[in-house]
């Protein structure tokens, strides 16, 4: 998110002739966002469960999240 942010302020300043349909800036900028905040809500939903170790066999203690914006 931060790096996102970062690149659209550094266009905006640094290259203003890449932000003439600013339309397409800001819609970019708004899924951006709206990406991010999903993304925290399910790593919020989710808790312990959230890992970003791929698993090939299931684990005896893990449970599927099912609430949420998992549903």
């Amino acid at each position: 998110m931060s790096f996102a942010m970062l690149e659209h302020l550094t266009e905006i300043f640094l290259f203003p002739e890449v932000k003439d349909f600013w339309f397409v800036s800001i819609i970019g900028l708004l899924m951006v966002v709206i990406g991010e905040i999903f993304r925290k809500l399910a790593v919020v939903t989710a808790g312990r469960a959230f890992t970003h170790v791929i698993r090939i066999y299931h684990d005896d203690h893990h449970q599927l999240v099912t609430h949420g914006v998992y549903r």
